[in-house]
């Protein structure tokens, strides 16, 4: 396959993820007893563009089966079949089938064949239903408006065997190709129709009016078939907001009735007075419904909406902006060692240099955010899965999906979202009639939610049920050697414990749970983001996981401190207040720790050079600078020097050196030297613990 083949092949499969998706999201509302006939409509459409696409590659096992899912659909959008739960659940099953025959074209490998077949067999039983029965004209399928009347029986459609001509006339818009689509590939996809013939229509322009994006000419297809004209507009819908499309099919006298709620379309279907080609003119001449420059600004309003660019585009972007980052504190630090003449002078440039770089970094930041709800939206299916499986009555609250994060970390979100709703369901709630027994209601609630903080932002996972079996959790960490029968553990260490790899509280295993692999894999994946697992549960009443995360893994609002004769930066979105202290603010416990009073309050004071291992030599810390630590209210840390604010680039630590506990990354300063970035909540949580790792780093 050529490299332009492969671009296409890889932008069809990037199309299918979104049009799955699109999918799940209109069946998940079906499910949940919404009966709007447009939800069916995009079903419809979105099993339809799946079919089209994978025709003009050849993949005859994904074409077919996407062939009996759509006339399903068809056939609840017209009415025919009527809606209810079985069906749905059938039409969600052939969801998954289709995902799996995609991931199949897409990486090779087997498929069970078995399952597909039965799947397709179930829905081949649904047309046969739907050809021998009508369904009631008061059925939740649609409103007995939106269904079509039957034709007149002089009108019917042709019958199998009866082959005629049908001839398409093609005219892409001036966006067609600036959207992403190929007409090559609408004609080969064509084929499936019985395509015998594909002719231009109109004449190239000079050479040099050509543009790379435009799509000069339109097409004339001719087909040879005894499909129903139905199966042309359907066809031909999937192209009608980036072409106007004009259906001319002999023996049909009359253009059928629009599908239940389906969307106004440029096609349409005509009798032919006499055979023979259409004139270009006519061909090219623009329905009177709407215009063909009403169509071009359709299309052009379309794609401007969106604009595919390849992610290691934008990567190298985020890349050379924090370059820019890093050169502007480098400009400012020699600025700062010049007199004070110069400094002026070039000072205000200098600070419109900032102003235009941080609008710059904002604007590629937003590039790259995503809301949440593309990974939210998948996981009502789980629940409603699992809730099957385990013989549980629940439902699952979404809040806050359109919150927007980082494109990469959308995507490491999934998995861990679907391991800690799997230990809801399976260790949280309890089954119905125990809920009952408790007075609690039958239906458990799970809540998914998503909202910003600051620089981060926060997933909060909780449910209302048993809360975490504390006795049970300690019985197994004795068994399996992770702790001592006499250890002393408060709750909040007893329920880290279940992040322990290879920890499982079930008594056999299953395949929901049982294996030890579920919440270890969770830590691991948040960690690996920059982020923090914070859990909380209550016996009897329910568990509650926050999950930390940054907004961003490029570029963070820092405040830079001097420890020693060692720089490091606190996030900026952690930073309270900094205060200067004196003897009499400062009181020791008796455990020896120390604590700061500041208006009324005592606040935990943690030594940064006690901590981190650093000798200070002569110099004594002198400022307490009050911190969030998000899960244990403030804390003040006691440093040498507070230098000031900047914006850092973060830098991996974990991929050139190794994780350090404490440490969230590095960053370069302008004066080129390294500082590390602190991870305020882990810091605090470990109190002295760090001192070892972080002084690997600084020799």
């Amino acid at each position: 396959m050529d490299d332009d083949n492969e671009d296409y092949l890889a932008l069809f499969f990037t199309e299918c993820g979104e049009l799955l998706a699109d999918l799940q999201e209109q069946l998940d509302r079906l499910m949940d007893g919404e009966r709007d006939p447009e939800l069916v409509n995009a079903a419809f459409r979105a099993v339809h563009s799946v079919k089209g696409g994978a025709a003009a590659f050849g993949f005859d096992h994904l074409i077919g089966f996407a062939h009996v899912f759509e006339t399903v659909m068809d056939g609840l959008r017209s009415g025919r079949l009527q809606l209810g739960s079985d069906i749905v659940n059938l039409l969600m099953r052939s969801g998954d089938v289709m995902e799996t025959l995609i991931e199949q074209a897409r990486d090779g490998g087997d498929v069970d064949s078995g399952h597909v077949d039965r799947v397709r067999q179930e829905l081949e039983e649904q047309i046969g239903r739907s050809s021998a029965e009508e369904a009631p004209e008061d059925g939740p399928s649609a409103p007995a408006s939106a269904a079509p009347p039957p034709p007149a029986p002089a009108e019917a459609e042709p019958e199998p065997g009866e082959p005629r001509e049908v001839i398409v006339s093609l005219i892409p818009s001036e966006d067609f190709i600036h959207g992403g689509h190929d007409p090559l590939r609408v004609i080969r996809a064509a084929r499936e129709l019985d395509l015998v013939a594909a002719e231009p229509i109109g004449d190239l322009p000079p050479l040099a009016e050509l543009t790379p994006e435009g799509c000069p000419i339109g097409w004339k297809l001719r087909f040879e078939t005894d499909r129903p004209p139905s199966a042309f507009t359907d066809f031909f819908s999937v192209y009608e907001h980036i072409a106007v499309v004009e259906i001319v099919d002999e023996n049909w006298s009359e253009a059928p009735a629009a599908p239940a709620g389906a969307e106004a379309a440029p096609a349409s279907v005509a009798p032919t007075e006499a055979k023979g080609d259409p004139a270009p003119s006519a061909a090219a001449a623009p329905p009177e419904a709407g215009g063909k420059d009403a169509g071009k600004d359709g299309a052009r309003h379309s794609a401007a909406k969106t604009l595919r660019v390849e992610l290691p585009r934008i990567d190298r972007l985020v890349n050379l902006v924090g370059e820019i980052v890093i050169t502007q504190a480098v400009l400012a630090q020699k600025l700062s060692e010049t007199d004070a003449a110069t400094a002026l002078e070039v000072g205000h440039s200098v600070e419109a240099m900032s102003r235009q770089t941080r609008e710059l970094q904002e604007s590629v930041m937003a590039i790259r955010a995503q809301p949440v709800k593309s990974v939210f939206s998948r996981m009502p299916r789980v629940v409603r899965d699992l809730a099957d499986k385990l013989g549980k009555e629940a439902r699952l609250v979404l809040a806050g999906e359109h919150t927007e994060v980082d494109t990469t970390v959308i995507e490491e979100l999934a998995e861990p979202l679907t391991h800690m709703l799997r230990n809801s369901m399976d260790h949280g709630l309890e089954l119905p009639d125990e809920r009952a027994a408790a007075g609690k209601p039958r239906t458990g609630t799970i809540r998914l939610a998503a909202e910003h903080r600051g620089e981060r932002v926060i997933i909060i996972i909780e449910d209302d049920g048993r809360g975490i079996n504390r006795e049970r959790v300690v019985e197994k960490a004795i068994e399996n050697g992770l702790i001592g029968p006499d250890d002393n553990l408060t709750p909040e260490d007893i329920d880290q414990l279940i992040f322990h790899p290879g920890f499982s509280t079930a008594k056999e295993i299953s395949s929901v749970s049982g294996r030890g692999v579920g919440m270890d894999v969770v830590k691991k994946k948040i960690q690996a983001l920059g982020g923090r697992c914070h859990l909380r549960s209550d016996p009897g009443k329910g568990t509650r996981f926050q999950i930390t995360l940054p907004l961003t893994l490029a570029v963070l609002d820092g405040m830079t401190i001097c420890v020693g004769d060692e720089r490091f930066i606190l996030p900026l979105s952690s930073v309270v207040e900094a205060l200067r202290i004196d003897g009499e603010r400062v009181e020791v416990l008796p455990d020896r720790s120390q604590v700061l009073a500041r208006r009324g309050q005592y606040l935990r004071l943690i030594s940064l050079r006690n901590a981190l291992g650093i000798d200070l030599g002569d110099k004594r810390e002198e400022m307490a600078i009050v911190v969030d630590t998000e899960t244990n209210g403030h804390v003040a840390l006691l440093v040498d020097e507070l230098i000031g604010q900047r914006q850092v680039v973060l830098k991996s630590l974990e991929a050139n050196f190794k994780r350090v506990e404490g440490v969230s990354g590095a960053t370069i300063l302008g004066d080129g030297r390294v500082a590390l970035i602190l991870d305020i909540p882990s810091l605090v949580s470990m109190g002295g613990s760090a001192r070892a790792p972080i002084q690997e780093v600084f020799h």
